[in-house]
């Protein structure tokens, strides 16, 4: 580190230029950190942008002090674009999540400009960004600063980092020596014109695009990159060759409009849109879902960022699709997505075909501040090495939990425990790093194979709120920051004494690949239970986008459902399930009683805001529900006999059909009694009041003839089923 009491600002700016010299001739990026008091970082940064000029292309600044700045919150917002200067306010906030997007788009021969606090200090400073980490009762002062203390220490010692600290008195500009660009490196590769693929996989990948939307229906292609590869930009190309010589119709979705700005671009510019007037056309994807339009070819663009089931919704939906993923992302992990989504792949489409574009586009290759930020952000991380644990013994796994102050100093293990949970949760960001590492009431548990990660879970206290506050919550007039799990049984489960009690909630669980199907899930589970007991919590629980395979995961964990939202989840793209245990008296008759509401209320919910709930989520749910099937009078008996047979309407069948449920349905679900179709028709007709023709959609049937067969035999199964216990026979 370098640094002097004089305050000539020109030697600053000639060493600024320097490393800009650097930065351009081997086509990579530097960093200048600017450590020392927030006004002179300021002062200095506009001085040193002011030298650059925009000669590398428009300058980006992310603060929430200074004017014209994008605050950090919004720094997603830049994905998709590109900048020669980045200037990042570290004062306004540590924002993991804003310093990964915003560095993904500082292009070769750029320069991030940093304002930090002396490394010395920072760590020991109040973060702007704890607050939104800090959950009721615990203040920003109460958030740990081990990411801020590993982020200092690796900014330290990177080689892409030139640090530059104020000194003296007055705090004036340091002097520096000039820097001479080395001459050993080569220079950036350059595309050969605009509308034209830059490098030979880049042309791998747009080939790939025009042989899935030629080619065979049900082929999807999987593009996976890094930032900076030119993965957009293949897309674009693709789309303009294919609307120029084959007039195909394209469609494109992703999480953001912003996201697929380079796609667009490039789609407008290729040599091949002069000769069109089309374009492919921007869907989100619940749009794409509701007005189902019509494509020759759908493109989806950061496909880690779309929830779990609607990308299945589109990929059955579509007959050729390419979905494309940053593989190190901010809006999703594309590791994550490739694990998790290629058993859909494989189920629905098993010819899909998968390329990986290497060679970076934006910037060269061994990029240093790349190198820095995926260690900086653990975007890179992978778990423990398949072949290293295979063959482990499963009988003789450690549980234990993780001391963060050692996570924080030790990369070897951070990298194996979050490399499981971006395998594990798709949809993890670089902002859940800091949530693990300084979470106030975050533990960190694993099982382990010596000291080898195989799995592990995140969990988080919640919950023990006084009388005062609880009434508050369950009136709706308060929602303290966090302890999700309480104030949803609470605010919307209608459970007032829920936020009284303390709940252990699983936030993540992660087992490693080469181990599934091996139970190490509820293996791990076993061990939170009694980790939760010994503690002298009251229950346990967790919140997930429903699905029927979750729903009996958790189930055979020994946590039923006992709530389900009314709205679709933003994160999963479902609706959010709570599963919950209790641990001692008061927490086994609360989930006991969540557990009886939820069935009660279902039948009326399915009729109304739950009337899009998958109908095979519904099922799940009324299969685990306690309430008994009620008995049937003749009369009634008759009527669902009549119905049955095939002699009666259902639109006058519909009352007493409905008088089946939830007991009766439940206990034939129990008891195998219905296949899926005739219980998705159940459950769509009769209990969501679906129109026919959406109805014979999901059961599989080509009309309302079939789907109202099904139904009748559905009413058949639920009464023999029914008859032994005293319902209808």
């Amino acid at each position: 580190m370098h640094s002097s009491p004089t305050s000539d600002i020109d030697a600053l700016t000639t060493t600024a230029l320097a490393l800009r010299d650097v930065a351009r001739s081997t086509g990579q990026r530097r960093a200048i950190l600017l450590e020392g008091g927030r006004d002179w970082a300021q002062h200095t940064a506009r001085a040193i942008a002011d030298a650059l000029g925009t000669a590398s292309g428009p300058d980006c600044w992310i603060s929430d002090r200074i004017d014209g700045a994008l605050p950090p919150g919004k720094a997603v917002t830049l994905l998709g674009g590109e900048c020669g200067l980045l200037v990042y306010d570290a004062w306004s906030g540590l924002d993991a999540d804003a310093i990964g997007a915003a560095t993904g788009t500082l292009r070769g021969g750029g320069i991030l400009l940093m304002l930090a606090p002396l490394l010395t200090d920072w760590p020991r400073l109040s973060d702007p960004t704890a607050r939104r980490i800090a959950v009721y009762p615990f203040r920003a002062a109460d958030v740990g600063g081990r990411f801020v203390r590993r982020f200092a220490r690796i900014l330290a010692a990177s080689p892409a980092v030139l640090r530059i600290a104020q000194s003296g008195p007055e705090s004036r500009v340091p002097v520096l020596p000039a820097i001479a660009p080395p001459g050993e490196e080569a220079p950036a590769p350059r595309g050969p014109g605009p509308g034209v693929a830059a490098t030979p996989d880049q042309q791998m990948a747009i080939d790939a695009i025009c042989h899935t939307a030629r080619g065979r229906a049900r082929r999807p292609l999987v593009l996976t990159s890094n930032r900076g590869r030119g993965k957009s930009s293949a897309l674009g190309l693709a789309a303009a060759r294919l609307i120029a010589e084959d007039g195909l119709e394209i469609l494109v979705t992703a999480p953001r409009r912003g996201a697929v700005g380079a796609l667009f671009e490039h789609a407008t510019q290729a040599p091949a849109a002069a000769d069109t007037a089309s374009a492919p056309r921007f869907l989100p994807p619940d749009r794409l879902q509701r007005e189902r339009p019509r494509a020759d070819l759908l493109l989806v663009d950061e496909a880690a960022g779309i929830p779990a089931p609607l990308l299945e919704w589109l990929l059955t939906r579509y007959p050729r699709v390419c979905f494309a993923t940053t593989v190190h992302g901010y809006e999703g992990t594309g590791r994550g997505f490739e694990v998790r989504f290629r058993a859909v792949l494989e189920h629905h489409t098993p010819g899909w075909r998968q390329v990986q574009l290497e060679t970076p586009i934006r910037w060269a290759p061994d990029d240093p501040l790349e190198a820095l930020t995926n260690r900086a952000l653990m975007l890179d991380a992978e778990p423990v090495a398949d072949i290293a644990v295979a063959h482990a013994n499963v009988q003789t796994l450690g549980f234990a939990e993780l001391d963060r102050d050692r996570l924080g100093t030790n990369d070897r293990l951070l990298q194996a425990v979050f490399g499981l949970l971006i395998l594990g949760h798709y949809q993890t960001r670089p902002a859940d790093l800091r949530h693990l590492l300084d979470g106030p009431n975050i533990r960190v548990f694993a099982l382990l194979d010596q000291d080898r990660v195989v799995a592990t879970a995140l969990t988080a206290a919640e919950g023990g709120f006084d009388a005062v506050l609880s009434e508050q919550v369950f009136d709706g007039l308060r929602r303290p920051h966090g302890h999700l799990l309480p104030q949803t049984l609470s605010a919307h489960a209608g459970l007032f004494d829920a936020t009284r009690l303390r709940i252990a909630r699983i936030v993540r669980i992660a087992v490693h690949p080469a181990l599934r199907r091996r139970r190490l899930g509820r293996q791990l589970i076993r061990g939170l239970h009694r980790q939760a007991d010994r503690d002298g919590l009251d229950a346990i629980g967790a919140s997930f986008g429903a699905t029927p395979a979750l729903l009996a995961f958790w189930l055979s964990c020994g946590l039923p459902a006992v709530h389900l939202g009314s709205r679709r989840n933003a994160a999963s793209g479902g609706y959010a399930a709570v599963v919950l245990a209790g641990l001692n008296g008061p927490g086994r008759e609360l989930a006991e009683r969540a557990r009886r509401r939820l069935a009660e209320r279902l039948p009326v919910l399915l009729a109304g805001p739950l009337r899009r709930l998958d109908p095979d989520i519904a099922a799940s749910l009324l299969a685990s529900g306690p309430i008994p099937a009620a008995p049937f009078t003749p009369e009634e008996l008759r009527e669902l006999s009549s119905f049955a047979k095939g002699s009666r309407a259902p639109e006058s069948a519909l009352p007493i059909l409905a008088r089946l449920a939830p007991g009766a349905i439940a206990e034939a679900l129990r008891a195998g009694a219905l296949d899926a179709a005739q219980a998705r028709a159940f459950i769509a007709l009769v209990l969501q009041h679906r129109d026919w023709t959406a109805s014979a959609e999901l059961v599989g049937t080509t009309g309302r003839a079939q789907a109202l067969s099904l139904l009748r035999e559905a009413v058949r199964c639920i009464c023999d089923a029914s008859a032994p216990s005293g319902g209808p026979g």
